[in-house]
């Protein structure tokens, strides 16, 4: 009801008053979450949203940390984008942006455009600038404001990959772009290295049993245990954005820790999320004519589809240090189809799982647009062997005028980048293409 509404924004406004801190609001507001979310649910995330900045700023104040935690996952769990397109970036955003695209070409700067304009969409303004400046930030010395302190930077960190989420069940064009936006400000590396520091994996007696704890929040507690925390940012981050934690893994990580922290992904995240990830394709209603079987023992999962008499399958087999080590995908049982075609799917699914952050369902989803496309006749991009793009579901849209190809525009500029040469891929002639239609 409206009524409810206006009381309950009136409420976190008085609860956003930095000044208050008194144990009866924690006892009021924790009664608030625990016993009348459910009941009020669309008029708490109501006033929730339109407190939002209010409450990530609550997060630094030691009993308000709970509460505010709470209703910033609630909003998150909505899946709606928090600002307009034309509205997304705040002042200090711009001027990253400035930063960032630099003296980059035209291409390359419209793409990283576009992915800072999407996560402002979905992002809270004050996370977007506590990923930008994560690296200049200092603990205080007071042991109990650093603890509260700590625990506040890291609940941020886990309502960025919850926001991400959301956004990347919305459409899964959001994960990337918020990817590349989380890439760009460089606070990955900050925020891991923060986790570890707080964080015991080795020479503990009791390791399983700990490791079992981190792969989410116990709601029954009240109070934030910051070595829980940073064990819980860990399991997130490899489940939430893969393979930006296997380039840390591999580039940043402190060598003394690389071995515990591939055991800890092997006998914690792979198996837990590899679990959720087949119960989320169970439940789902978008698979169609698509069907998917998996199995957390073998480790495999079956996609089977059939089009135009042919019946297409792939196999993807999800190795037990993923994302430390990249997936397979075997098509081969596939009838009907040449072994060009299918070896191009088998590719197309390991670039999205291994490369771009994608999740196995969303992977398969792509897959069958793909299929529907090349039945349609519409032949791949020849650098991402993908009719859709990846990242932007674009078809080819530039042709070769010599051979008459067609690639992603930014498949074909990121080729030239990368080789240097302003080249066909395929013909090598020296470029000049046409935009057709996509």
């Amino acid at each position: 009801k409206s009524s409810d509404r206006g009381k309950y924004v009136s409420d976190l406004e008085i609860f956003n008053d930095l000044s208050i801190d008194e144990p009866s609001w924690f006892k009021r507001f924790h009664s608030f979450i625990t016993t009348q979310q459910r009941l009020y649910s669309s008029s708490i995330s109501f006033a929730a949203r339109m407190e939002v900045e209010g409450l990530l700023n609550c997060l630094k104040l030691y009993r308000k940390q709970w509460c505010s935690y709470q209703m910033l996952k609630r909003i998150a769990e909505e899946q709606n984008p928090l600002y307009e397109k034309e509205n997304a970036l705040p002042p200090s955003t711009c001027q990253h942006l400035d930063n960032w695209l630099g003296s980059l070409d035209e291409e390359e700067a419209a793409e990283i455009e576009e992915d800072v304009i999407v996560s402002g969409m979905w992002l809270p303004r004050y996370l977007m600038d506590s990923l930008e400046n994560f690296g200049e930030r200092e603990t205080k010395e007071n042991e109990e404001q650093s603890e509260t302190l700590i625990s506040s930077y890291l609940l941020e960190w886990l309502l960025c990959l919850d926001f991400l989420d959301a956004a990347g069940s919305s459409d899964m064009r959001n994960r990337s772009h918020i990817g590349s936006y989380i890439k760009l400000t460089g606070a990955l590396k900050h925020v891991l290295n923060l986790a570890l520091c707080y964080t015991d994996l080795d020479n503990r007696k009791e390791k399983e049993r700990k490791w079992v704890k981190c792969t989410a929040i116990d709601v029954g507690k009240i109070d934030f245990n910051v070595s829980d925390l940073s064990m819980l940012v860990l399991f997130r981050t490899v489940e939430s954005i893969p393979t930006l934690f296997k380039s840390w893994w591999e580039e940043d990580c402190p060598r003394a820790v690389q071995s515990t922290i591939s055991k800890f992904v092997e006998n914690v995240v792979a198996p837990e999320t590899l679990r959720r990830e087949l119960d989320r394709i169970k439940i789902t209603s978008s698979l169609g004519e698509l069907s998917v079987t998996g199995s957390c023992v073998s480790r495999e999962v079956m996609a089977t589809y059939v089009q135009d008499e042919s019946k297409l399958s792939v196999i993807i087999r999800i190795p037990k240090q993923f994302p430390l080590r990249n997936v397979e995908v075997d098509c081969q049982k596939t009838l009907g189809v040449s072994e060009k075609r299918w070896r191009h799917w088998s590719l197309q699914i390991m670039l999205m799982l291994n490369s771009q952050d994608g999740s196995i369902l969303d992977a398969l989803l792509l897959w069958k647009q793909n299929v529907d496309k090349e039945f349609e006749g519409v032949e791949p991009c020849p650098v991402c062997y993908s009719v859709l793009c990846v990242k932007t579901h674009a078809m080819p849209n530039l042709e070769c005028n010599t051979c008459h190809n067609r690639f992603h525009r930014s498949c074909l500029y990121k080729w030239f980048g990368s080789s240097g040469k302003s080249q066909c891929v395929l013909c090598q002639q020296p470029w000049s293409g046409t935009k057709v239609g996509s």
